[in-house]
């Protein structure tokens, strides 16, 4: 299967990305483009990664492409818990994880993220527990 990427540093419009089907495929959302890149970097010799700096992009990938997780990193917000709500709709069995700043200001938004999704890091983050998570979320093998 074959994918377009999003523009990553040194890439051309053109270039596609080639999946494994024996990996698991990892869906990464940031704003950050730095920070997508750095993500699909220590994750790619595990799995298949998608980065997306778009959110609105996240409703067609879920819904077109087989992800196995989504990572979300996005402040939390009204919008941003309404997108991850209709993505849960798109697909019941897909694990979202969020890393965000924790702000004591918005707890009661905090605990409704919390309800919404597999797991919340805040930033700055510990990689192996992250990792640990994905491990956990993931199917042992992708589906075919």
């Amino acid at each position: 299967m074959a994918l377009e990427q999003d523009k990553q540093p040194n890439s051309t419009e053109n270039e596609v990305q080639t999946m494994d089907d024996r990996k698991n495929t990892i869906l990464i959302y940031s704003p950050d483009l730095n920070f997508c890149f750095s993500l699909s970097m220590l994750f790619q010799d595990r799995y298949n990664v998608i980065t997306t700096t778009n959110s609105s992009m996240l409703d067609s990938f879920v819904a077109h492409y087989s992800a196995n997780l989504l990572i979300v990193d996005a402040a939390p917000s009204e919008k941003m818990l309404s997108r991850v709500h209709a993505l849960k709709e798109l697909n019941r069995r897909l694990p979202i994880i969020m890393l965000y700043v924790f702000n004591p200001k918005e707890a009661p938004l905090d605990r409704a993220v919390r309800k919404e999704v597999d797991a919340v890091f805040y930033k700055p983050f510990d990689l192996a527990a992250v990792s640990k998570r994905i491990n956990e979320l993931l199917p042992t093998t992708a589906s075919v």
